[in-house]
């Protein structure tokens, strides 16, 4: 299967190019009845501990939040699939979820009650480690080799494509799942060959492993997926459009100036109470710089809007793997006009 064939019949559609709405200039904050800040609850994407998190809380420092009226409550995220049981619950008002796992659980009917209202990261973030000196040099070089995986995880969702696009089977591959914490120093050890990880956590697996690193990234065979996004109840979204603008406004800004500012970003990660125990400064710092690109939004759009067409491809690429059995129409799955 050729990428060409990817969603095509998904994108006879005719599917509109974008989703977005023009800016207000100066907008008003929102705020309660009694003219205090609006709390907004949010979750990561998994856990405090990791600089990409950074931008919640740059937002946070720099006045982002209360400049539109906001104040935020942190909390730690454990993967789409929990972090929509909590959207989905009323534990958080805004959800990070990766956009992928929220279009198959949106597919199979499992969590319905969300809508994706902003990009966070335009491309995936998922890749494949190996250490330098371990002969492998080419994705297809995983072939009979022994993988540490997350199980459920996107990355592992997505490792068949990731595999057959690169030409090799991917039940050649031996999948292993150990403690996530532990991959580094497996690694390390050899005691697996490869492990799956963000391409953000270079810095600190080689910091772990003790030697250089090479890195298969997902986006470089499937450009067409998009990584991480924010979402919210269907309700919210509907009657309160302005609170959900203000939050996604502050919340891009942060994130905006933690990949312009990476070292700032990691200083203002480091010594937040919430990251306690988290990554050091340096390390965060790169983990913002190394995001940079996958920030940037795709050409002619603003910095969180989506483009329909390429959800609408994305979809089709989930489902010509088999990760969703019916179609998805991007517009059931996205708020028009609320990314800031």
């Amino acid at each position: 299967m050729t990428r060409r064939t990817f969603g095509a019949g998904v994108l006879a559609t005719g599917v509109a190019l974008a989703v977005g709405c023009t800016r207000r200039s100066a907008p008003d904050p929102v705020t309660d009845p009694e003219g205090e800040l609006r709390l907004v609850r949010v979750n990561t994407g998994l856990g405090l501990a990791t600089g990409r998190e950074a931008y919640l809380t740059v937002a946070e420092e720099k006045g982002f939040f209360a400049e539109e009226g906001i104040r935020i409550e942190v909390i730690p995220g454990e993967g789409t699939v929990t972090n929509l049981t909590q959207l989905a619950t009323g534990q958080v008002d805004v959800a990070t979820i990766d956009i992928n796992a929220g279009l198959v659980e949106f597919a199979k009917g499992a969590f319905t009650d969300f809508v994706l209202t902003a990009v966070l990261h335009a491309q995936l973030l998922g890749c494949v480690i190996v250490r330098e000196d371990s002969g492998i040099t080419r994705p297809r070089d995983l072939a009979g080799k022994r993988l540490a995986v997350i199980p459920g995880g996107t990355n592992t969702i997505l490792f068949p494509a990731f595999a057959q696009l690169n030409g090799f089977d991917p039940t050649t591959v031996e999948l292993v799942s150990p403690p996530p914490p532990s991959f580094g120093a497996l690694l390390a050890a050899g005691e697996v060959d490869a492990i799956q990880q963000f391409v953000l956590a270079r810095a600190a697996i080689e910091r772990e492993v003790g030697r250089p690193v090479r890195v298969f990234t997902y986006s470089d065979t499937l450009p067409e997926l998009y990584g991480s996004g924010l979402g919210c109840s269907r309700r919210l979204a509907a009657e309160e459009p302005d609170l959900v603008r203000a939050f996604n406004r502050a919340a891009l800004r942060g994130l905006q100036y933690a990949v312009n500012n990476p070292t700032e970003a990691g200083e203002i990660f480091a010594r937040h109470p919430r990251h306690e125990g988290g990554q050091p400064a340096p390390v965060a710092a790169k983990e913002n710089e190394l995001l940079a690109p996958y920030v940037r939004a795709d050409e002619g759009l603003a910095l969180g809007e989506f483009d329909l067409t390429r959800l609408a491809q994305s979809a089709g690429i989930l489902r010509s793997y088999g990760l969703i059995e019916t179609s998805v129409r991007p517009e059931e799955l996205v708020a028009p006009g609320l990314f800031g």
